[in-house]
């Protein structure tokens, strides 16, 4: 009579005890997980200012202007929040993912920081896809420089400018439009 067992036994390595722990303990803690999580919100989850209303499109993932070759500028908003450990305190470098089609249009974006007791708004890091060069597909840019955060002072939110220029009959309009915007933890 054999022995065997009619299906192979799993081969169980350190590695696959080590991924089981570090589950276990990320399911037990989850704050641990959070900790070094980054913040990152798609474009269409923004809120656009009041005067944007029937100025903005929603597509998919993205926000950006309605088509036309008409000037217009739009203000879409995006609450930050602390993902990162809880205390409060750290360091972000800003990235966003736009399309910018030309000389006609710009993506700008802003995170500001808005002190809870002065009600004081500061601007952080500032990002305008006129910085690089035009393409009609999406682009990833990141800033280099880190600014500090501190969740116990204040909230932050990200300020998104899509901006068409008016353009001459005849040439492509612009087409500004936001992919997703991201935080970054400085290591």
């Amino acid at each position: 009579m054999s022995t065997h067992l009619p299906f192979p036994r799993p081969h169980i390595t350190s590695r696959t005890r080590l991924g089981a722990a570090l589950a276990v303990i990320a399911l037990a803690f989850p704050g641990l997980a959070l900790a070094s999580s980054n913040w990152s919100s798609v474009g269409s989850t923004g809120t656009p200012d009041e005067l944007c209303t029937g100025r903005v499109s929603f597509n998919n993932n993205d926000a950006g202007l309605v088509s036309g070759a008409t000037a217009l500028s739009c203000t879409i908003r995006y609450q930050v929040h602390d993902t990162w450990d809880g205390n409060g305190l750290l360091g972000v470098y800003l990235g966003a993912r736009f399309t910018d089609n030309g000389i006609y249009s710009e993506v700008r974006t802003r995170l500001r920081a808005h002190n809870t007791a002065t009600g004081v708004l500061t601007t952080l890091a500032s990002l305008s896809s006129n910085s690089y060069a035009p393409a009609a597909t999406p682009q990833t840019r990141y800033l280099t420089n880190c600014v500090a955060l501190n969740f116990n002072a204040n909230s932050y939110f990200i300020e998104v400018d899509l901006v068409r220029t008016a353009s001459p009959v005849g040439a492509i309009p612009g087409l500004p439009v936001l992919g997703q915007l991201r935080l970054l933890r400085c290591q």
